[in-house]
């Protein structure tokens, strides 16, 4: 099944044949898998309000544009911007906030900001998941591990499919402290 979510990752994220496929392009791919298992609180099915992908730095963003151009999650379309370095407009400017490159204190500042809001965090660094933040991305060899938080995503309010819960890696999970 992990295989299978790679792969749909990877077909979505090929822009041609020539080319290879980077790192940054599984990532996003697997971000926009991962968000169509994900539901927000409060946002009509039907809405007029995009759905919002932010990054914390700029190195993807003309990629994240590319890749995300004419999709759409939970039939709104994605838009991507890029937030300032002090990003206070995380919990109202944003569905999901990806962090790439980032240091660990840059991390844990945009977590407290973004702590108990809707919003979720997506990172590749190291740790992440484990830290207060809701999916961390880690490659493990040739494979990318999906790490879930369910502490931190359930404190925000969104909800996360068992399907995508079966596919990865709980970390924080008092759920089964309660079964």
């Amino acid at each position: 099944m992990r295989t299978l979510l790679l792969t749909l990752a990877c077909g979505l994220c090929v822009p041609s044949f020539a080319e290879t496929v980077s790192d940054e392009d599984v990532k996003l791919a697997l971000i926009y898998k991962i968000s169509r298992f994900v539901t927000w609180p409060q946002v009509p099915e039907q809405s007029d309000v995009p759905f919002r992908l932010c990054l914390a730095e700029n190195t993807i963003f003309d990629l994240a544009q590319d890749r995300f151009a004419g999709r759409r999650i939970h039939n709104r379309d994605i838009e991507v911007h890029l937030l300032a370095d002090n990003a206070p407009g995380i919990t109202e400017q944003c569905d999901v906030f990806y962090m790439t490159r980032l240091n660990n204190e840059r991390v844990t500042q945009y977590l407290e900001i973004a702590g108990g809001a809707p919003v979720l965090t997506v990172s590749d660094a190291p740790g992440f998941a484990e830290t207060g933040g809701m999916i961390g991305l880690s490659r493990q060899g040739k494979k990318v591990v999906i790490n879930i938080n369910v502490a931190a995503y359930e404190s925000s309010g969104l909800i996360v499919s068992s399907q995508l819960l079966e596919l990865a890696v709980l970390v924080n999970d008092n759920r089964k402290a309660q079964r």
